[in-house]
């Protein structure tokens, strides 16, 4: 079983925690991960999303990404099943 541990929140956020949970049927503790895990999915993105457009507007950088992305579009040619 796994380990848990009280985390405080003020009573709107509980409230609204104990809603969703009625809701969805689902207990809170389950609600709490999901809504991590989306959180962190959401951050790893935006992060994904800055570093691209840094790199595009590094022109050299751009164009050496895009040359790499041609390459390996050409691998899908190659007659290999995957």
């Amino acid at each position: 079983m796994n380990k848990t541990t009280t985390v405080r929140v003020d009573i709107e956020t509980y409230e609204g925690l104990k809603k969703l949970s009625e809701q969805l049927n689902q207990p809170m503790q389950k609600i709490i991960q999901e809504a991590l895990a989306e959180y962190k999915r959401k951050i790893i993105l935006s992060a994904t999303a800055e570093a691209f457009a840094a790199l595009k507007e590094n022109s050299k950088l751009w164009k050496e990404e895009i040359e790499e992305r041609q390459l390996w579009e050409n691998t899908l040619q190659d007659g290999i099943e995957q």
